[in-house]
């Protein structure tokens, strides 16, 4: 689940580098890279103005850390409580 939500961050960036090669690497990569960090913003963004969405980041994370907990991924499961922490935190701002 991990690989794939970093893969579907990853792949707008890219296809953006890609659709703008032809206009020089240095400005599609940097449109790419806009485009791969703006995404977290969004998603936080979207979480502190519609706290459903917080809460229902907060519950797959949770899920996510408990089930890696039980595997001995200790840093995994770390990562996923992190972000049930800040998908509670944005999502009780907005209330």
């Amino acid at each position: 689940m991990l690989l794939a939500l970093c893969l579907a961050g990853l792949i707008p960036g890219t296809v953006t580098a890609w659709l703008l090669r032809r206009r020089g690497w240095l400005v599609a990569l940097a449109a790419g890279l806009g485009v791969t960090l703006s995404l977290p913003a969004l998603l936080l963004a979207a979480m502190v103005l519609f706290p459903p969405l917080g809460f229902a980041v907060a519950l797959a994370a949770i899920a996510a850390a408990l089930h890696a907990y039980d595997d001995g991924r200790v840093w995994i499961a770390t990562a996923w409580a992190a972000t049930a922490v800040l998908a509670l935190t944005c999502a009780g701002v907005a209330l």
